[in-house]
């Protein structure tokens, strides 16, 4: 993106991100919110953790569906994030604290994220659940603080190494997906320069029907995935 757009960009997520309006900014915000709004209604319960938060961007669904609710990242983006601490570190938490953990586009952020995965397990119950995604093609973002991609295999054999059994992997996007993305974000960035946000959220909605149709039709969501929604089992010790 030209130095304009990406200000645009930032802006437009600066002033969405928290409501409903951020998930429609962009094709592949958009199918990744139903994908995962899915998976939260079905897996997630009582006391969960939403381990590298944020802004906070997922509080309100998660909030909806679990028992009790804490915050954490490294850094305090948010005014109401609960606890700072390193998810490459020992987790502030005794053995079996949360019932669900909820880590989303984090790890690929961290230097070193391989321990994190034996954390998260410790501080679930047994029979906990964690709700992990991560990218494998997906533009860079948030740099330089970019480091990874993950395939869906490399995930499964982190959660398996740490005790985890998977019980279901999502696969987010696909080919059409990726291509679209792009005008799909330069147009939300033109109707919000416009002072037409309201023009946003249609726009993405054929943008989205678009590339589920020819995804669906080329058959190559899976090779060419945007991200990995795993949802992981600790197993009964």
């Amino acid at each position: 993106m030209t130095d304009r757009l990406k200000e645009g960009w930032r802006k437009l997520n600066a002033e969405t991100i928290g409501t409903d309006a951020y998930w429609w900014i962009a094709v592949e915000s958009a199918t990744f919110y139903e994908d995962m709004k899915r998976v939260v209604e079905q897996y997630a319960y009582g006391r969960a953790l939403d381990a590298g938060a944020g802004r906070l961007a997922w509080r309100e669904l998660l909030s909806r569906h679990v028992g009790t609710y804490l915050s954490g990242d490294l850094n305090v983006e948010h005014d109401q994030l609960d606890v700072v601490f390193d998810l490459t570190a020992r987790f502030p938490f005794p053995d079996g604290s949360f019932d669900t953990l909820f880590c989303c586009s984090v790890l690929e952020h961290a230097p070193e994220p391989w321990d994190a995965f034996s954390e998260m397990s410790r501080v679930l119950t047994r029979g906990g659940v964690a709700i992990v995604s991560l990218p494998f093609l997906l533009h860079l973002h948030d740099e330089p603080h970019d480091y990874y991609r993950f395939t869906r295999y490399g995930i499964e054999y982190l959660a398996s190494k740490a005790g985890f059994e998977v019980k279901e992997v999502v696969v987010n996007g696909g080919l059409f997906h990726l291509v679209l993305n792009v005008p799909s974000i330069v147009l939300s960035i033109v109707w919000q320069a416009l002072g037409a946000r309201f023009l946003i959220r249609p726009t993405t909605r054929f943008w989205v029907a678009l590339a589920k149709t020819f995804d669906r039709w080329s058959g190559l969501g899976d090779s060419f995935a945007s991200n990995y929604i795993v949802i992981l089992r600790k197993r009964d010790q």
